[in-house]
């Protein structure tokens, strides 16, 4: 069974989102020092917000990817 490309980037928003509220446990924590904790931001945030956009506007029938321009 081939996946298609909306549930991968619904899987892939998902894992994002969990590391960012993992991330911030562990910071609230004291486990995780703050400078980690912005490293994990920085590259988790733009990756669940692109993919929850992608996911959201991917249609059922023909082009999963839509054109994000204006």
């Amino acid at each position: 069974m081939m996946t298609k490309k909306k549930d991968m980037l619904r899987a892939l928003a998902f894992i994002t989102g969990a590391l960012l509220v993992i991330g911030f446990v562990l910071w609230e924590s004291g486990t995780l020092p703050l400078v980690g904790y912005e490293a994990i931001i920085v590259v988790c945030f733009p990756i669940c917000v692109i993919c929850l956009f992608l996911w959201w506007m991917a249609r059922e029938h023909g082009e999963d990817i839509p054109f994000i321009g204006y």
